[in-house]
């Protein structure tokens, strides 16, 4: 049986669509919120009313440079708040109930442009806008799977590269080493349910961010599996079993996501959700991160970082502020 594609394949769309696209291979593009609990799928192109996206090799709509000045600025940032979180942390750490999580808030902001502005000047790797709702633009590969592979590219640690050594800071940091060793193992660790080959390609390589006022460093590593043949049949089970993603929940993933819904005090939404193509034979997808959500007249820039025994509170804060920029052309 084959599906007519249409803005609204399903429903209410769940992971057995996707098996029963993939199963077809029919091609599609998909959202998936951090809890898991809202999927949207879209054929390919989609219509542009409702969702704007561009991956790597594919998008639905012209990506024509737009140069203009975006002016956003953070309304107000609750130290206080954040501290009282990182203490809760902390002590759950030093109780053994996780070993690392990824705190992140909703910072108020105000912005001069509106969102579908926003995504025809900003530049990065995965872009998508949902009308009226958000826009992500985010560095960070998710999973990809191409001829049977598996890889993922898990992103922890980021800093100011005007900072002096800043490179060789990071690289040496304890707690950044730490930080991103814990997710590493993570990510073999569920790769190594899905295959009996998993291996780290590259380890703690360097990638440069830049925005219109700074160029931050970015710390990652490429981690692949092989995967059986047809693994497209199941695409909906596999993304499933390794969603959400690791580098922006916690170590164990379970404890850090029970500890995050209690303690953020914020609906997360799609951010730090998924957002992913499938070709039919292949899959690309990025994890979104970098996000602006409005919510009736206001907007809010999620964002956040990994908190570890060696972390402090006021570098951390620090990050998370660091990360609310908008990346342009």
């Amino acid at each position: 049986m084959k599906y007519k594609m249409q803005s609204k394949l399903f429903k209410n769309p769940n992971f057995s669509s996707i098996n029963q696209l993939a199963k077809l291979r029919i091609p599609f593009v998909f959202v998936i919120n951090f809890a898991k609990t809202d999927i949207r799928l879209f054929p390919i192109p989609a219509n542009t009313n409702d969702i704007l996206y561009k991956f790597p090799n594919s998008t639905n709509c012209s990506e024509a440079k737009n140069s203009q000045n975006i002016n956003l600025s953070i309304q107000e940032t609750d130290f206080e708040n954040y501290k009282q979180k990182f203490s809760y942390i902390q002590n759950k750490i030093k109780e053994g109930k996780i070993t690392q999580i990824n705190l992140t808030q909703a910072s108020p902001i105000t912005i001069d442009k509106t969102l579908k502005e926003i995504y025809f000047a900003s530049n990065a790797l995965y872009k998508l806008y949902l009308p009226n709702h958000f826009i992500v633009f985010s560095p960070e590969t998710f999973v990809k799977i191409e001829n049977n592979t598996l890889i993922t590219h898990p992103m922890k640690g980021t800093i100011d590269a005007s900072i002096k050594n800043a490179e060789e800071n990071i690289l040496n940091d304890k707690k950044e080493i730490e930080e991103h060793q814990k997710v590493v193992a993570m990510v073999k660790s569920e790769f190594s349910n899905l295959s009996e080959n998993v291996w780290v390609e590259r380890s703690r390589y360097i990638s440069k961010i830049k925005t219109k006022t700074k160029t931050l460093l970015q710390v990652s590593s490429e981690i692949c599996a092989k995967l059986q043949p047809n693994w497209q049949d199941n695409l909906g089970d596999l993304l499933n079993s390794i969603l959400p993603a690791a580098s922006i929940c916690g170590v164990p993933k379970n404890e850090a996501i029970e500890i995050i819904n209690k303690i953020e005090g914020y609906d997360r939404g799609f951010y730090s959700g998924v957002m992913g193509i499938f070709t039919g034979e292949s899959l690309d997808s990025g994890v979104m991160i970098r996000f602006i959500e409005k919510n009736g007249e206001n907007y809010f820039y999620k964002s956040g970082g990994g908190i570890t025994e060696l972390s402090d509170v006021e570098k951390e804060f620090s990050e998370l502020k660091n990360k609310i920029y908008v990346p342009i052309y």
